[in-house]
């Protein structure tokens, strides 16, 4: 058969639309694909060549994956590291994370979300149903770590009820006179009149007033507060239960604050605040604060 250039013609135009072959492809050289010179065909058994005129089979695809430490099983956790304030940790098996256990270095690294525990002399004890913390005190908490700023209920346990923040509020019934009046004039008279009047008042001219103020256990008294009408003498001693001592430890004038030398508590010591009255119609007493620590 003699082919026309027309023949040739069709024949080309076909072959550019497509072709289908029913029979395997060999190609001997390069296989040309988007002006790239492919040269062969990386497979599973094969070294990986990084470069840009090879392919790779889905097998050599997952070879190559798994070898940067990818794993194909879902879920699971290969490592866990403790955090700030936790210890543990682990990469296997049973992994247990411990929390620390509060600490100046450490404070509030636990917390809780219910009151459902009580506090006994050495133990935290986690509870069925909900308690007062108050009511569950059974033994003298200890009293090392709560900061000298504030008086909370432990430090005040068993102590007058006379306690705000870090300071005993003195109140007129805290005020007694001595007996330089004479034996028949004992006794501090209250002016309850609001106004010039109002304050505590001797019943004599010669006679002084006195505070005594049991410090609380485990506590430090550091400063003292006299409020009254005219500015008078004020002196702070240590005395004691026991024994007739009395030691001065410090002294100034009322409405200013007296900074004493510091008495800490002991089984048997106790302050005596001396305010001298000089005047039993004018001078007048309207209490007073010893500050704590």
């Amino acid at each position: 058969m003699k082919y026309t250039g027309q023949h040739i013609y069709d024949y080309v135009a076909t072959f550019r639309q497509g072709v289908t072959m029913d029979s395997t492809l060999s190609v001997a050289g390069n296989l040309t694909f988007d002006s790239v010179a492919l040269t062969g065909i990386q497979t599973s058994a094969e070294s990986f060549a990084n470069n840009d005129i090879s392919i790779m089979t889905s097998a050599a695809i997952e070879d190559k994956i798994l070898s940067y430490g990818y794993s194909t099983a879902t879920g699971d956790i290969t490592g866990v590291t403790a955090g700030t304030n936790l210890t543990g940790g682990g990469t296997s098996g049973g992994v247990t994370i411990n929390l620390a256990d509060a600490s100046t270095s450490a404070k509030g690294a636990a917390s809780f979300s219910s009151d459902n525990f009580a506090v006994s002399s050495g133990a935290v004890t986690i509870k069925s149903g909900g308690v007062d913390l108050a009511a569950e005190v059974t033994g003298v908490l200890p009293t090392a770590n709560i900061a000298d700023d504030a008086v909370t209920f432990a430090k005040a346990q068993g102590v007058s009820p006379n306690i705000f923040d870090n300071k005993i509020k003195l109140i007129p019934s805290d005020f007694m006179a001595n007996d330089d009046g004479g034996n028949t004039k004992f006794g501090v008279g209250y002016v309850e009149t609001a106004g010039a009047g109002y304050g505590m008042r001797t019943a004599n001219n010669a006679t002084e007033l006195y505070a005594f103020v049991s410090i609380p256990q485990g506590m430090t008294a550091t400063h003292v507060d006299i409020f009254d009408k005219n500015t008078l003498a004020v002196e702070v001693f240590e005395a004691q239960i026991n024994a007739t001592t009395m030691v001065s430890k410090g002294s100034g004038n009322a409405n200013t604050t007296i900074d004493i030398t510091d008495v800490a508590s002991t089984a048997t010591n106790f302050l005596v605040i001396e305010v001298t009255t000089t005047n039993a119609t004018n001078d007048k007493v309207y209490g007073g604060t010893v500050t704590i620590a």
